[in-house]
């Protein structure tokens, strides 16, 4: 048996259809022991690597080079040949490769020149050093080669498995070449399988001898991995624990403000000696200076988040704002020396800012020492039904018609679909050419299509990341050439820089402040328990609040009747899926509705602020400590085991806390009860230091809420210009506010909501056919004030502005400040136009201004669905206000009050969606609206047959009904409905 070298896997993108799965098990079956993959990249080199070990085959690192139109294949011999491969895939991700690179890093590698590129092998043999072949797939290449050179092996580039795999590689090719079936495209690639048999007639036995001699002189072994933390050099000629150690003391007084007591020295000594012991402090030193530099920038970094906030070094530095001795936070749910994990400090940023200060670190540390974390965009089931079909040039009509039968996000195959969707696999059955995508994409689905670069990532490294990883150059930055599973084990840390648009927000309201206010307002001096905020969350007015908006959340929070900090953040930790359950419970004891007990009067001190109900994981580590003895290290063992369900930890730690519990005194039954009582809620607990961490943005932005409305709803629309439905919700709700969204003004508006007396007043970027390009136009033309209509549209037509987008201005009431109404502007528009025009290229003394005709304005109703056009949402005329204050019915805004009671309503019409029941009857769900907030209307079969006819688009309508919920909405089920002239 010989060795296979010249394997590319589906990592290759779009070029192979081998998946390193696959061809591990296909080693396997036909005993290969021994196997190269050899791709343009090393993307899936560890995978592969690790694969082969753990099925005791041994593998082979390759690298296919690229030299001007030349390949040179490049094997590693041992980890120093390794890292040849890696300094070459890093290049060659970047720029052409040249002999001189190759020179430079050949070290231990073994070269393979294929044959129909052999005019290169007196320059390749020039520069390599060390074992060079000639590559041959036939007995005609090697007897032609046999002149040049007698160091001949075979190779055949491997491109799938099996010979009659090769159908499916031509269509793959084609959607990496974006061809299509209509082009002249055949390659030939008919021979680009994994040969097995007869090998001894297509080639010497020399030949396929020397692939095994290659794969024994290949052995790369990775060293034990060391730790590669970035280096901080500013420590003043003390060590890096020295300095921390002196930041630290330094920074605790300053928190604290002079004075710092015995249990902060002795919690801050504590944790310093474990960071010291496990060699993190330089990696604390590299995240206060980078969080050091954004302060001292004016970027906003969020307030800590995950278990990084339990620490109080963190907090001294500066890097978190929480005090963990204060919210009761445990240091060693971060780090401990039982626990040996590499500590996970992540960081917010506005998300406006997160590449500065990226660029911050690379700059400091050094190109290749920083980069981002490489993912990889898949050929989903969609993606490959959409590439598939373009590539078949099957009608896109069809396409769309397939694809709408697919959800959105689903780990389900396209194989499960077609089994379990009718709909689906009618629409595919229905012609010979949509079967055959069917197959193609079947066979693809789920290979990697594209690099991509990981949301929040980072890596940093003391030595250059190219000597332990290849990295792969995009977007103007370097990636780790591995996904992000297998950089920890080879000592690389990753660190998270997040970038928030909530944070973002919240700097423009604070710069806002500054501007229309005069003050000056320190975000994180901003005072925890002031009545104002608390008011925001206790009557659930969260809309545009950091983690409480959704529909859910607030329906949650109007039982809850929240009226502290402690609150807030248990209420962060109990919505969640699992958590859930324990919400109704929580509540009535909250209310003094259900008594609070406890199993043991020690978990009294631990639970009394949840009411004896387990939310956080480290209320589960401080039982642990309290009633069994265990150290906090031996805590969050038992406390990863219980969440991560591990059935043999799991036995030995209950034997290890029945044990430490008897020792302490306690009966062994009510022992077991405790151990089962964590156990059951150690899948729901919730990590209490993010909590506290997010509950702090969402608190200080119900602050800004509350204390500066104008700017914190300037800033909350500014951020969803585009998005209608966002618009609506947040306008709704800054009219519930009583806070005016004015029409825009031609003299006033801008790309963003501007701040006058009066309200807000609307962009002109997010009126319909105007957009950003136009926006700008607009403001270069008022560099100097307008005079009046007819300068305005002299100056929108030399800046550009079409007709077009005038028109949408006028709808949009732009000009009411010159006197003229609508109906007049739109019918006198030409003229108005035609003299703009004109005046552009001549003097205005030469040209007549035209006479304007007044006309009567358009009816009200017109009016009214003009602005539902040109803005997405009734800004000011809503239909239902002319109805409100004649008659008495419940506003939208206040349903929740009502709940399972009837109502009245007034709503405008604005969606139907009507279903077959299981009878085949119709029922319809009806989205409607009046002036602050929309909801759904339920008619369910009998009542929809008596209104059928009355439930229209643009009706506004009273109904009788009951309000219900629904999953996480509350929605109204019509009993009568009346129709409003």
């Amino acid at each position: 048996m010989y060795t296979p070298l010249y394997i590319k896997t589906n990592y290759s993108l779009l070029s192979s259809l081998i998946k390193v799965e696959d061809l591990i098990e296909y080693a396997k079956a036909n005993k290969i022991t021994s196997i190269g993959i050899c791709d343009d990249n090393m993307f899936i080199t560890m995978k592969f690597y690790k694969l082969c070990i753990e099925n005791n085959i041994k593998p082979i690192l390759g690298l296919e080079v690229h030299i001007d139109d030349y390949k040179v294949l490049c094997f590693a011999k041992d980890y120093k040949g390794y890292q040849s491969l890696i300094k070459l895939s890093t290049i060659q991700s970047k720029t052409q490769i040249t002999l001189e690179d190759l020179k430079k890093n050949c070290k231990s590698i073994i070269t393979i020149l294929p044959y129909n590129h052999n005019a290169m092998y007196k320059k390749v043999r020039e520069t390599v050093l060390e074992e060079l072949y000639i590559g041959v797939s036939n007995k005609e290449e090697e007897l032609d080669a046999f002149h040049i050179s007698k160091d001949i092996t075979y190779v055949n580039e491997t491109l799938f498995l099996r010979k009659e795999d090769h159908k499916y590689l031509k269509y793959l090719t084609m959607i990496r070449d974006n061809k299509t079936i209509s082009d002249d495209y055949n390659p030939n690639t008919k021979d680009n399988y994994l040969k097995l048999r007869d090998l001894k007639d297509i080639v010497s036995e020399s030949a396929l001898e020397n692939t095994n001699k290659i794969a024994t002189l290949c052995h790369v072994e990775f060293p034990k991995s060391e730790l590669l933390l970035p280096i901080y050099k500013e420590t003043k000629g003390l060590s890096s624990f020295e300095y921390l150690y002196k930041l630290s003391l330094a920074g605790i007084k300053k928190r604290l403000g002079g004075e710092v007591p015995d249990k902060y020295l002795k919690r801050l000594k504590y944790e310093l000696s474990v960071i010291e012991n496990m060699g993190f402090s330089n990696y604390f030193l590299v995240v206060y200076d980078f969080i050091r530099y954004s302060k001292q920038n004016n970027i906003l970094v969020g307030p800590g988040r995950g278990s990084a906030a339990g620490s109080l070094v963190s907090f001294s530095l500066g890097i978190t704002d929480i005090d963990p001795i204060k919210y009761d936070l445990l240091f060693e749910r971060f780090l401990n020396p039982e626990r040996v994990t590499m500590p996970d400090i992540d960081t917010d940023f506005p998300d406006i800012y997160r590449d500065q200060v990226i660029k911050y670190v690379t700059d400091k540390y050094g190109e290749k020492n920083v980069s981002g974390i490489i993912t990889f965009g898949t050929l989903g089931a969609k993606q490959a039904i959409r590439d598939v079909s373009r590539v078949l040039n099957i009608n896109l009509q069809k396409v769309d018609r397939i694809c709408k039968t697919l959800p959105t996000f689903s780990k389900l195959k396209l194989s499960d679909f077609y089994r379990e969707n009718k709909t689906f696999r009618d629409l595919i059955d229905s012609e010979k050419q949509t079967q055959f995508m069917y197959e193609v994409a079947s066979f693809i689905e789920g290979f990697p299509r594209h690099t991509s670069m990981h949301a929040a990532g980072i890596v940093m490294s003391e030595k250059p990341l190219d000597d332990t990883i290849p990295l792969h150059y995009s977007d103007n930055m370097y990636v780790s050439g591995y996904s992000m599973e297998y950089l920890e084990e080879l000592g690389l840390l990753k660190m998270d820089f997040l970038g928030l648009k909530n944070l973002t927000t919240i700097m423009n309201i604070l710069e806002d402040i500054e501007k229309y206010e005069g003050e000056k307002l320190d975000f994180s001096k901003i005072p925890l328990n002031d009545k104002e905020t608390l008011k925001v969350f206790y009557e659930a007015n969260t809309s545009g609040i950091f983690q409480f908006e959704s529909v859910g959340m607030r329906n949650f929070l109007r039982k809850l009747k929240a009226t502290t900090f402690e609150d807030i953040f248990a209420a962060i930790a109990l919505f969640r899926p699992g958590p859930a359950v324990n919400i109704d419970s929580y509540i009535r004891r909250k209310q003094g509705k259900e008594k609070i007990t406890y199993l043991v009067p020690q978990l009294e001190p631990i639970l009394k602020n949840t009411y004896g109900i387990i939310i956080y994981q480290e209320q589960i580590m401080q039982i642990a400590t309290t009633m069994a003895g265990f150290t906090f290290g031996e805590a969050d063992i038992l406390r990863r085991a219980m969440s991560k369900k591990k059935l043999k930890v799991l036995e030995e730690q209950k034997e290890k806390f029945l044990e430490g519990c008897k020792k302490n005194g306690y009966d062994e039954k009510i022992s077991e009860e405790v151990y089962n009582l964590i156990l059951n809620f150690a899948n729901y607990g919730f990590n209490r230091a993010h909590s506290v961490a997010y509950s702090i943005i969402a608190y200080k932005m119900a602050y800004l809420k509350s204390h500066y409305p104008k700017e914190f709803f300037k800033n909350l629309l500014s951020s969803v210009i585009g998005s209608e439905k966002k618009t609506e919700e947040y306008i709704y709700e800054a009219k519930a506010n009583n806070l005016d969204v004015l029409k825009p003004d031609i003299n006033i508006s801008t790309d963003t909501y501007e701040i006058t007396k009066e309200g807000l007043v609307y962009p002109l970027s997010n009126i319909r056919n105007v957009g950003v390009v136009a926006c700008k136009q607009i403001i270069e033309a008022r560099k100097e004030p307008f005079q009046d209509l007819y300068d305005v549209m002299y100056k929108l037509t030399k800046n550009g502005v079409s007709r077009k987008t005038i028109e949408s201005l006028i709808y949009a009431s732009c000009f009411e400040t010159y006197g003229y109404n609508k109906r007049t502007l739109i019918e006198n528009l030409d003229d108005i136009l035609n003299y703009a025009e004109l005046i552009v290229d001549l003097d205005p003394s030469f040209v007549e201004k035209p006479n304007i005709t007044l006309k009567e304005e358009f009816k009200n109703v017109e009016l009214i669905e003009k602005e539902k056009e040109i803005f997405g949402l009734y800004l000011s005329n809503h239909p239902t206000l002319s109805y409100k204050n004649k008659y008495k019915t419940v506003e939208i805004e206040d349903i929740d009050k009502y709940l399972n009671k009837q109502v009245e309503i007034i709503a405008l019409i604005e969606k139907i969606k009507v279903i077959e029941t299981k009878a085949k009857e119709k029922m319809a769900f009806v989205s409607v609206s009046d002036d602050k907030r929309s909801t759904e209307f339920v008619f369910f079969p009998r009542t929809y047959n008596y209104y059928e006819n009355e439930i229209q688009v643009g009706k506004v309508v009273k109904v009788k009904g009951k309000v219900e919920k629904r999953y996480d909405s509350l929605q109204i089920i019509v009993s009568s409905l009346e129709e409003l002239e």
